[in-house]
């Protein structure tokens, strides 16, 4: 790297977020991790207030995470023609009204909607700035990721905790007081570029009639669903069943509840500490160690004296497997919004539909049946992860822009088209 390289970093025609939107970015993950964490520990109040069952409470994180797979989708279908800045502000937005509403409700059908409308800013957040980082952050991409989902992560910590200090019947500060954080990133949309990257502009070329090796980009696309989809199985599993299977194996509650904790800590504690990895480390190594290492975790659950080391230790594992798996994709496919929301999208329909199915599960057949439910699912998703990784070549080259030296190819679609673009596109920071 040339001298004067970093400095001159945020003026690059690729890299698409100032200092400042890169830190309101985390900021902005930080309160969509504790916004998915924080219906949990006020069930009992929503329970209590409404005279609800404890299945009917829960269908408030149930329809903020529907709500969320709705906003992947509905965001991406259109930021292309609303730009960079329109995309993040809308959802932030959109989540403000949701939380804020949510908070003031009195009656439940309206508190369930608002959730679904949390969840759609939510979703939209989560999409725009995982596709953002790593297209738009040049040879940094990969690592801020893996920074960004960890402050996600410390969302997902620091939520049960701030409900353990003010108390479950105070939810509604909790909610109002994250949807006014959202507004520190929103006053920071300045720093993100609304000019597409040259990988955007070549993706937005128009196709030939027949793609060369199209039905071999399905199956990697399907490939990295299935791995979605299985992998947050898992993290969700552990997240929602690990106290009821520690407390049948002998441990207290008290001591159950703080593994769980610990759980969640592991796995954003994963994400920070492959970050500095993932700039000497392929993608593919990253996310096929960690589920090896993330199936032999899960084997040792059944064992009593180990189980609640195990869970942490799959946490661990865990953590680094959504950026990196966003990164990997990234290089084995277009990172088209199509393929990045669509496994974005898989991620959070695993975390809605498993947790309910592993409860029948056990319901049926008792607790002892979670760890290896929950092994098969990791076997599965190694497995699904070792296929991606022998595929005897990459599909498409990567889309992240290159580090320095002589302009990528996608550079000369990014000129070639920079008549064509729309003035909302022209608008640079």
């Amino acid at each position: 790297m040339t001298p004067g390289t970093e400095s001159a970093r945020p003026h690059e025609p690729h890299v698409l977020f100032s200092r400042a939107a890169v830190l309101a970015s985390c900021l902005g993950m930080v309160i969509i991790g504790a916004l998915l964490a924080l219906y949990g520990p006020v069930v009992p109040a929503l329970r209590d207030r409404f005279g609800l069952a404890e299945s009917t409470a829960g269908l408030a994180l149930a329809a903020q995470s529907l709500g969320a797979v709705a906003g992947v989708l509905g965001f991406h279908s259109v930021h292309r023609r609303i730009g960079n800045r329109a995309l993040l502000a809308s959802s932030y937005l959109t989540m403000l009204a949701g939380t804020v509403t949510f908070a003031l409700c009195d009656m439940w059908p309206p508190m369930l909607a608002a959730a679904f409308v949390t969840g759609l800013g939510l979703g939209g957040v989560d999409f725009a700035i995982s596709r953002l980082f790593l297209i738009g952050l040049g040879a940094r991409g990969p690592a801020l990721l893996n920074v960004a989902h960890g402050c996600f992560g410390l969302g997902t910590v620091l939520a049960p905790a701030s409900i353990a200090v003010i108390g479950p019947d105070r939810y509604g500060s909790a909610f109002i007081a994250l949807g006014l954080l959202s507004l520190i990133p929103l006053a920071c949309i300045r720093g993100v570029r609304n000019r597409p990257t040259p990988a955007e502009l070549a993706e937005a070329a128009p196709a030939p009639a027949r793609r060369p090796g199209g039905g071999r980009l399905a199956a990697v696309l399907t490939g990295f669903v299935a791995l979605y989809l299985l992998h947050f199985a898992v993290q969700s599993g552990i997240g929602n069943w690990e106290p009821t299977h520690l407390h049948v194996l002998g441990h207290s509650m008290t001591t159950a509840t703080v593994a769980t904790s610990v759980y969640w800590l592991a796995m954003t504690i994963g994400r920070f500490l492959v970050a500095p990895l993932a700039r000497r480390w392929s993608a593919a190594a990253i996310v096929t160690t960690a589920c090896a290492l993330m199936t032999a975790s899960v084997l040792l659950l059944p064992l009593p004296g180990l189980a609640p080391w195990a869970y942490a230790a799959a946490g661990l594992c865990i953590g680094p497997i959504f950026p990196n798996g966003l990164n990997w994709l990234n290089r084995s496919a277009p990172a088209t919004g199509n393929a990045m929301a669509y496994v974005i999208a898989a991620a959070m329909l695993g975390s809605v539909a498993f947790p309910p199915a592993l409860g029948a599960v056990i319901q049926a057949y008792g607790v002892a049946a979670l760890p290896v439910t929950l092994a098969a699912l990791c076997l599965l998703t190694l497995a699904v992860s070792v296929a991606l990784a022998a595929r005897p070549h990459r599909t498409a080259t990567p889309t992240a822009a290159p580090r320095e030296g002589p302009a990528a190819p996608a550079t000369a679609v990014a000129r070639q088209q920079e008549t064509t673009l729309t003035p909302q596109e022209k608008d640079a920071s």
